[in-house]
């Protein structure tokens, strides 16, 4: 669900991508992640499987065992699927919508990649990049100019001076993306990896010999949206993450937006979902696992050889299990951190930031954290700026009421893109942390907790086995949920093909 800065346009392949994606080679050419997930064999043994929560992590695994001749069950608590890929419809003008959500698709990403073009959805290229960015801190309002100097309000060594933060990124964080490896091993993280688990991100940035005001500058915007922010979450944690942003080459959209996703999913899983029942209980023994859930306040319960939990363990965290899983899931279920996010968006008669030349992004050190064009792949002249907030800042303004924390945020963000308040039409908000079937966004690691807690947050328990993606290397991004609930459906698959039970 998350909103990465603007990678630099690339368009033979972006006119590839638009023009083939109904193609095998779409997926042949993106990666050899793609080319191993093949289609899961065909079963002899059809065993019963329930698949908790219909986001992309339980609709991908309940399409994979689907096809793999099993009889799947998927039980989702909302009446819509997805989970949080959630498109906002019906609050703006002229067929304007806004994701709430997940929003790119990169070249990168090739599970999405597999998936969107199995299921014939459509990407349209990010439109031709152009405009300056704008950084706010410190009460100055800083237009960053391509290839020039960057005067920055603080103090910085001769060897930073002058430069943009994303040279200053270059510089500090993407050599050491390249010792990363596989992330998705179930190995990783090797040991060579564990002192960068061992300290925060701005720790991190301190042993590579930044500045203190250059991490700062690099703790500004994108840093601030994961977690606690770079003095708290474990930088192995933001290593990983920053990994694909490096090699990105093109983003995408999904046409009609994001919701076309997961709603193209379900579509041909229509009659194996039961939309409105949430989970209360899971009860398992050595021969079956059975939940315990409340469709319409009623409550049934439902039986299987096999079980996904493709929920948010912030959710998990509130379902009964008999007999409990082992402590160390359990400490992991309880404690992982899913980052605070609220979403304010702005909808403006015109995009009137690009009379000045600027993009419409903006990074700053005030509440509204980060600032998003929001719908500039949207025809039409109206325009919707977007205050991506995480961590602390999000929960202060979740706790405002919907009017006052749209009022604060036009209130700020007019610091950055002065005259907002003269087109300014209108607009809304979520709050992530108050969404009852999610109560967080993506998940998050403090210092230590990687290599802690990443073997436990995969391994199955009995009967049960988990995706979402918190389990992926990729949490917060579709291409995550996805990776996860393939391979929760392969785990099971194999116990059946390997096991008489």
């Amino acid at each position: 669900m998350k909103s990465p800065h603007k990678p630099t346009p690339h368009f033979s392949r972006r006119e590839f991508i638009k023009q083939s994606l109904a193609t095998a080679t779409a997926v042949s050419i993106l990666g050899p992640e793609c080319l191993a997930a093949k289609p899961i064999p065909r079963s002899t043994k059809v065993k019963k499987v329930i698949v908790i929560g219909a986001g992309l992590a339980g609709l991908s695994a309940a399409y994979e065992l689907i096809q793999a001749g099993h009889e799947v069950t998927v039980l989702e608590a909302r009446s819509r699927p997805g989970g949080r890929v959630f498109t906002m419809r019906g609050q703006f003008a002229d067929g304007l919508y806004a994701e709430a959500g997940a929003t790119n698709v990169f070249d990168n990403h090739a599970w999405t990649m597999k998936y969107i073009s199995l299921l014939n959805v459509t990407l349209d290229p990010e439109p031709p990049g152009g405009g300056a960015s704008i950084y706010y801190m410190r009460g100055k309002r800083i237009v960053i100019k391509p290839n020039a100097p960057v005067d920055w309000p603080l103090e910085l060594r001769a060897d930073e001076k002058g430069k943009s933060r994303r040279e200053l990124w270059e510089r500090y964080v993407v050599p050491v993306t390249k010792e990363l490896g596989d992330p998705a091993d179930l190995n990783w993280p090797p040991a060579s990896l564990r002192k960068y688990d061992n300290m925060s991100f701005a720790e991190f940035l301190k042993f590579r010999g930044a500045s203190q005001n250059a991490i700062t500058i690099l703790s500004l915007g994108l840093a601030d949206t994961l977690g606690e922010g770079a003095q708290t979450v474990s930088a192995l944690n933001w290593l990983r993450e920053a990994a694909p942003r490096a090699t990105v080459k093109d983003v995408s959209f999904i046409r009609g937006g994001s919701d076309t996703f997961p709603r193209a999913f379900a579509a041909r899983l229509a009659d194996k979902i039961q939309y409105g029942t949430p989970v209360r209980a899971i009860e398992q023994n050595t021969d079956s696992v059975r939940v315990i859930c409340a469709p319409q306040g009623t409550q049934t319960s439902i039986a299987a050889d096999y079980l996904i939990c493709a929920i948010p363990f912030s959710i998990l965290r509130n379902v009964i299990v008999s007999p409990a899983f082992s402590s160390k899931k359990q400490e992991a279920i309880s404690k992982l951190g899913h980052t605070s996010v609220v979403r304010v968006f702005m909808q403006t008669r015109k995009r009137f930031w690009l009379e000045e030349g600027l993009s419409g992004g903006a990074s700053t050190d005030l509440p509204i954290v980060s600032v998003y064009d929001k719908d500039h792949y949207l025809p039409g002249p109206r325009g919707m700026l977007e205050a991506y907030v995480a961590g602390q800042r999000a929960r202060n303004l979740a706790a405002m009421t919907a009017d006052a924390r749209q009022d604060f945020a036009v209130r700020e963000m007019e610091k950055v893109f002065p005259g907002l308040s003269q087109y300014y039409e209108g607009g809304t908000s979520v709050c992530w942390d108050q969404e009852e079937w999610t109560r967080g966004a993506y998940a998050w690691f403090k210092p230590g907790e990687m290599q802690s807690w990443l073997p436990q947050i995969l391994r199955p328990e009995g009967r049960v086995h988990f995706a979402g993606c918190q389990t992926s290397p990729w949490p917060g991004w579709m291409n995550g949920a996805l990776q996860s609930g393939n391979r929760a459906a392969r785990e099971v698959a194999e116990r059946v093909s390997s096991s008489q039970s």
